[in-house]
């Protein structure tokens, strides 16, 4: 690089320097993760709740068990739909914790993404096998009445199970401590711009403060 070309390129970085303004941050991105994963776990658990504690009773309440039966299957794959993107949208966020933070890395990390993984597998496995198998269950009549039942009652189950892992989540959030460290520190594309441009001016300060070569001196005989 020619020192006309550098000292047109160090005001333009400079300038560009002072313009960054606030640099992404593990501290940035600590809070970017956490609010992704309480948003995704929240609305996981809360329509969790909500079908189980708020819909489900109010719908056979209202309706006669045949109506009311019939539309929470209408609702189940939304539901459980609904609950399987939560999911799959909680294990990012939570794995870019510790990928931000060493403090924050460990087994429990392992543990953790675990339990989101089979929550979310759980909801998949209701929405594709187990919804269309009791709607399966309901169109046999009286002969699918024993394995429809049966099939709610494994429904139930699961529910329960994916409703203890979110709360568990959630609570292990909750608890969580501070982080003690600024986390990971990636220098950002002008500092790095800036650090090749520092580099690239003490190369060319020292190709002009060495000595130019000596000639080599020569022999009488090639000279002749």
């Amino acid at each position: 690089m020619t020192p006309d070309r550098g000292m047109r390129l160090e005001p333009l970085l400079s300038l560009s320097l002072r313009s960054e303004g606030a640099a992404v941050n593990a501290r940035f991105l600590l809070a970017f993760f956490d609010s992704v994963y309480v948003l995704a776990l929240t609305a996981w658990v809360g329509s969790l709740l909500f079908f189980s504690f708020g819909v489900v009773p109010i719908v056979f309440q209202v309706l006669s068990p045949e109506a009311g039966a019939k539309l929470v299957r209408a609702l189940f794959p939304r539901y459980y739909t609904w609950g399987a993107i939560a999911g799959a949208i909680a294990l990012p966020a939570f794995l870019g914790v510790p990928l931000s933070f060493q403090e924050f890395r460990g087994p429990l990390v392992a543990v953790q993404s675990l339990m989101i993984v089979t929550g979310t597998l759980l909801m998949l496995y209701a929405a594709n096998s187990l919804t269309p198998a009791i709607n399966a269950a309901v169109a046999a009549g009286p002969e699918g009445k024993a394995l429809c039942d049966r099939l709610h009652r494994r429904s139930t189950r699961l529910n329960i199970i994916v409703l203890a892992l979110g709360i568990i989540l959630l609570v292990a959030l909750v608890n969580r401590p501070e982080p003690k460290t600024a986390g990971i520190v990636e220098p950002s594309p002008l500092e790095r711009a800036r650090s090749e441009y520092e580099q690239m001016q003490l190369r060319e300060a020292a190709r002009q403060t060495s000595p130019p070569p000596r000639p080599q001196p020569v022999s009488e005989r090639g000279s002749r």
